[in-house]
């Protein structure tokens, strides 16, 4: 519904605004301006500036689209259970943009040069850095899962000034991936954050961000968000790191 070159532009609480009507689509059809700033923790100028950058001219306008755009997904009554495949669906629509292959180019620009890619997460952000690196490796892009926040990153090491390290958080909060990310970086690291919030502090502190924007689903203190969107990024930069050797290797013959 909303684009994924305007949602880029949003400071922090316009994201708010979006992350709440994102997750609450069927109540803020309801709910006045008013309404909305007081469960989003915002101002109405707040919400008026969101509705301005995705392109509508006020507030009824904003409340029409999310009306029109929940019927258009489906002519039936929604399920009572949470249904993965609408924000998926979203997901994909919003990266078949040309913005959004714009910042995949931008992110090879210094992943396929670099002499390695670290991967580096906790908890699922572990196992997923593990996937990606063994799945980037195996299209012959050496590439390594760092998981431990206490990993050592020896000084003034030359191979570390073209390395890449591509942070994987949801939240962009855990500090152990932050601390991670930070003391790579101090070493010449060049860090790509792959997050859902692109005004975390993880966001913040890298050298380049690629958000995905999912409404975040959580059991007690864990986190059930879906990590389709990375799945998805890890594969497709993989795919495009195979198509440059490629295009390479003939060219060379």
């Amino acid at each position: 519904m909303f684009p994924y070159d305007k949602l880029r532009t949003l400071n922090g609480l316009e994201s708010a605004v979006y992350t709440y009507i994102n997750q609450h689509q069927a109540e803020v059809e309801k709910m006045t301006i008013r309404q909305l700033a007081e469960k989003a923790h915002v101002s109405t100028t707040t919400i008026l500036r969101f509705a301005g950058k995705m392109g509508f001219e006020g507030y009824s306008e904003l409340r029409y689209a999310i009306k029109q755009h929940r019927a258009a997904l489906t002519s039936a009554p929604p399920e009572p259970n949470y249904d993965i495949t609408v924000p998926i669906a979203e997901f994909f629509e919003n990266v078949n943009t040309t913005d959004f292959a714009k910042l995949i180019d931008q992110a090879l620009t210094h992943i396929v040069p670099a002499p390695m890619v670290l991967l580096c997460g906790i908890g699922t952000g572990q196992a997923l850095a593990e996937y990606g690196a063994r799945f980037w490796s195996n299209i012959g892009k050496f590439s390594l899962a760092i998981t431990d926040p206490y990993y050592p990153f020896p000084l003034h090491t030359p191979i570390l000034q073209n390395t890449v390290m591509v942070a994987l958080s949801v939240s962009g909060e855990s500090h152990q991936v932050i601390e991670m990310a930070s003391r790579a970086q101090q070493n010449g690291v060049y860090v790509i954050a792959v997050t859902n919030h692109a005004d975390s502090t993880l966001a913040q502190l890298s050298d380049m961000v690629i958000a995905y924007y999912m409404p975040e689903m959580k059991h007690g203190d864990l986190n059930l968000t879906t990590q389709v969107p990375i799945i998805y990024l890890i594969e497709l930069i993989a795919h495009r790191l195979d198509q440059d050797q490629t295009e390479n290797a003939n060219s060379e013959n």
